[in-house]
């Protein structure tokens, strides 16, 4: 027999460290990837939500209030831009016109060749009469001084409802837009817009921006929409968006320079 002694067994207690470290990785592994699955189907609509909710709370990015409308299916289908002397500006009108508490009677919208400031009517004018409110004075001062400073051309178009009208004035309604929106341009011209830049014309109630069948509409459609253009045509035919005079593109020039001049050498 012999006479070694037998080695004792030692059974270790527990799992080898590497194993907890693999455990603990594997967990954070498949963590990670449902927060991904997740992350990829959350609704929009939510997610939204509650980021308004966070900007909220912490006072970041909140919108002031504004007069300007920015019109979604307007804004992204052009290529063009306006020029951010003109937005700069333009941020100053809204500014005053909020001042006057003019927010529900002008809205505002950037078209492909300039910017469209829609005015209420009633606002401006009795019901069938064409002398301009002495209430609205202020806001139509604020709008002539802005266009007084700009060089493009300025339309002006009267817009009715389709309620007939009939007197021996205004045998319908084209003369009655007519009439309005020559009221409107002479106004301008009185504040000093030129008036070789100021045209004006009516449309009666045959362009709406609403349905005539309800009140609400009508009033909607009652309206002077004032058109400032900011685009011109080069003297080879060819036209330059105002994003590629300020980017350097088609040879438009690069130096800065103050934004009336820069505003005259884009327009007619």
């Amino acid at each position: 027999m012999s006479n070694k002694k037998k080695r004792p067994i030692i059974i270790k207690q527990g799992l080898d460290g590497w194993v907890m470290t693999y455990g603990d990785m594997m967990s954070l592994l498949l963590t990670f990837f449902v927060l991904i699955v997740s992350f990829s189907s959350m609704q929009e609509a939510k997610f939204k939500d509650a980021a308004m909710s966070l900007r909220k709370a912490f006072g970041v990015m909140v919108q002031p209030e504004a007069v300007i409308e920015f019109n979604d299916p307007l804004v992204p289908k052009y290529e063009t831009k306006p020029p951010q002397e003109l937005l700069f500006e333009i941020r100053e009108l809204e500014k005053a016109l909020l001042a006057q508490d003019a927010a529900k009677d002008v809205q505002m919208e950037f078209t492909p060749d300039g910017v469209l400031f829609r005015i209420a009517a009633p606002v401006m004018f009795e019901p069938g009469g064409t002398a301009i409110q002495p209430e609205s004075h202020g806001m139509l001062d604020t709008l002539a001084d802005f266009l007084g400073e700009q060089t493009g051309e300025v339309r002006v178009e009267g817009h009715s409802d389709a309620t007939p009208i009939r007197t021996a004035r205004f045998p319908s309604n084209w003369e009655l837009s007519a009439a309005r929106s020559g009221s409107v341009a002479r106004y301008f011209q009185g504040r000093g817009v030129a008036p070789d830049r100021i045209a004006a014309t009516g449309y009666g109630e045959y362009r709406p921006i609403a349905d005539n069948a309800t009140a609400e509409g009508r009033q909607k459609n009652r309206r002077v929409e004032v058109f400032l253009r900011v685009q011109r045509n080069r003297p080879s035919g060819d036209r330059i968006p105002v994003s590629d005079v300020l980017e350097g593109r088609a040879g438009a020039p690069t130096r800065p320079t103050p934004v009336t001049d820069r505003l005259r050498s884009l327009q007619q």
